[in-house]
This record gives structure tokens, C-alpha cells and sequence, in this order.
């Protein structure tokens, strides 16, 4: 699997998680064949455009201990998990 291909697996993966409800990256990782690539899966949802469509809804995708990864001080990412 090349990289837009994995990028392309991730978004699709992501955009099914329910409003509400949350998974990790290594989950997303397993569920797209890649079981050891979940930091792959991160740096996938890091370079997601805000101009994506369909939006992908990376901030439903949690670390293992159950936090949201955030994108910066100040930023829409540390507003929504602060929501």
C-alpha cells in the first residue's frame, strides 16, 4: 500500500466513526490491515487539509490512553478537546 493509498484508507476509516464516539490510531492502524502503522495513522490525520471533503473527523481518533492529540495551543484541535 503506497501512501496516498494508506492516507485514502485512514479518511475513509475515520469518516465512519459515529458522532460521540471515539477510536484510537492503532485501532483505525488494525482495521485497515496495518496493525503496527498507528503512528502512520496520526501523521495521515496531521497533514489533513481543512479543505478536505467529505471532513474527515480526525478529532474522534484518541491515543491509546485515551487523549486527543492536539495540533497546537490555540488552535481548533485544542478547542474541541477542551468540548
Amino acid at each position: 500500500m503506497d501512501s496516498a493509498e494508506f492516507h485514502a484508507a485512514v479518511y475513509h476509516v475515520v469518516r465512519q466513526i459515529p458522532p460521540l464516539k471515539v477510536t484510537s490510531y492503532g485501532h483505525i492502524a488494525a482495521l485497515i490491515g496495518m496493525p503496527k502503522h498507528s503512528r502512520h495513522v496520526g501523521q495521515a490525520l496531521k497533514f489533513l487539509s481543512p479543505d478536505t471533503t467529505p471532513p474527515v473527523p480526525w478529532y474522534r481518533v484518541v491515543s491509546s490512553s485515551g487523549a486527543i492529540s492536539s495540533r497546537g495551543p490555540g488552535t481548533e484541535g485544542a478547542q474541541r478537546q477542551k468540548d
